[in-house]
């Protein structure tokens, strides 16, 4: 095939090693990444070919997912992905991931547009990088950009930002930036929000379609229910086409939203704020049933309002009617009287709950701190993305025994009483704001 000569990789082989640990340094040390050398049919050689079965008899075959085309390298439609239950599958041609589109002949613009029905293009990579490759159109196409990493990150202040490809990646990388990263948060909620309005396909990419891409296809699959497992092989998948991605930086990343939210469902939901409504939604646009008959996956209905009581008590003729008058004093049943006999004035029987207000929060002043990683958080309490208290994310982690550094310190007034909260960051970057009481020192 013409998209072997092309492919932007690494050695296969290299790749094979690099997983195993031998042969160079950690890749969770890493923080740049080398620009890839292409492999060709004239230059592989056993051991590639032999590095590369041992990848797809550990994480499957690319070639299953694989799009053949000539200008993008790692383009694979997710389609036939099972759930975790095996009963239902993601629709074919509906979710397609990518590395960047400059490079796509009109043979490929023609398969995308006709073969796969792309009508909405996801960029998520910097401006600098779109400038100095931009995609290729593919006719009846929509492309919206969406910097994952910011407006200026990394590469994009050298004068070639994309020769290496994607960014490296590494495990402080995928989780500082792709999993709390403000950039990220709020570009992988626009994406899903973008999927919930396309009938069509999405092709959603980045510049190798490894890091940014793999990292929105997590999030794509775990909410359609697919297993951890599944979801980690096609990760890794990327290295089959050159790519370099390794298994510790996605068990880094799964354990540290575990660690933090307790689960991946409970992270999409709080952080990413893609609410379970929308999750299901999602689950009804993309998946079928694996039974042959490619029943549309139902979401769950709310339930309908009950405008009458549910159970009728049923009439009993045989009970004679009691021998009152038939209009009984009305103001005895709409009439409080208190003890000394005095009657306010009619309320009803049920008293309405009104709205909880929002709290008032100011700010009366902030300092910054420098101390050392001595404290620890009491586990199960709630911590915020800012000190204003409007972004929750959730509760701290009830076992964890991660240490802290105390970064800043304001003082607020909620509702005219005043409070103390920290702003604390672990070793890994994350920062989160919490109560002064849930803060203990490390002796």
């Amino acid at each position: 095939m013409q998209r072997s000569s092309i492919v932007k990789s690494l050695s296969i082989a290299g790749v094979v090693l690099s997983l195993a640990g031998i042969g160079g340094p950690s890749a969770l040390a890493a923080t740049t990444q080398q620009a890839p050398t292409a492999i060709t049919r004239s230059t592989r050689n056993a051991d590639d070919d032999a590095a590369l079965k041992a990848l797809v008899d550990q994480y499957g075959d690319i070639n299953k997912t694989l799009i053949p085309l000539v200008g993008a390298y790692n383009a694979r439609d997710l389609g036939g992905y099972q759930t975790a239950d095996g009963k239902w599958q993601i629709r074919p041609k509906r979710l397609i991931r990518s590395s960047n589109l400059n490079g796509l002949t009109n043979g490929d613009k023609k398969v995308l547009s006709h073969d796969y029905h792309v009508t909405s293009i996801v960029d998520f990579r910097t401006p600098g990088q779109i400038d100095y490759e931009p995609d290729q159109p593919v006719p009846g196409a929509t492309s919206t950009e969406l910097s994952i990493l910011g407006p200026h990150a990394f590469g994009d202040s050298s004068k070639h930002p994309t020769l290496s490809g994607d960014f490296s990646g590494d495990g402080s990388f995928y989780v500082q930036r792709l999993e709390f990263g403000y950039p990220a948060v709020n570009g992988y909620r626009e994406f899903l929000n973008k999927l919930l309005t396309n009938p069509q396909a999405t092709l959603y990419h980045c510049s190798s379609g490894k890091d940014r891409t793999g990292i929105a296809t997590v999030l794509v699959m775990s909410i359609l229910g697919m297993s951890e497992k599944t979801i980690t092989d096609d990760y890794m998948q990327s290295n089959e086409v050159g790519g370099h991605v390794e298994a510790a930086w996605i068990k880094e990343y799964f354990s540290e939203i575990k660690s933090n939210y307790g689960s991946m469902t409970n992270y999409i939901t709080t952080l990413i704020n893609f609410t379970p409504a929308q999750q299901a939604k999602l689950r009804s646009m993309y998946l079928i049933s694996t039974d042959g008959k490619k029943t549309a996956y139902s979401a769950p209905k709310a339930p309908a309002q009950v405008t009458q009581p549910t159970v009728v008590t049923p009439a009993t003729p045989a009970q004679p009617a009691p021998a009152k008058p038939a209009a009984t004093p009305a103001t005895k049943p709409a009439v409080v009287t208190h003890q000394s006999g005095a009657a306010d004035k009619p309320v009803k029987k049920h008293k309405v709950t009104k709205a909880k207000k929002k709290a008032k929060i100011k700010i009366t002043s902030t300092k910054n701190l420098h101390t050392k990683y001595t404290y620890r958080l009491k586990g199960n309490k709630k911590w915020f993305k800012d000190s204003h208290l409007q972004k929750v994310f959730g509760h701290t982690p009830k076992h964890k025994k991660t240490t802290w550094k105390l970064v800043k310190e304001e003082h607020i007034k909620i509702n005219g009483k005043k409070h103390t909260y920290f702003e604390v960051k672990d070793h890994a970057g994350h920062k989160a704001w919490i109560d002064k009481s849930y803060i203990t020192k490390v002796k």
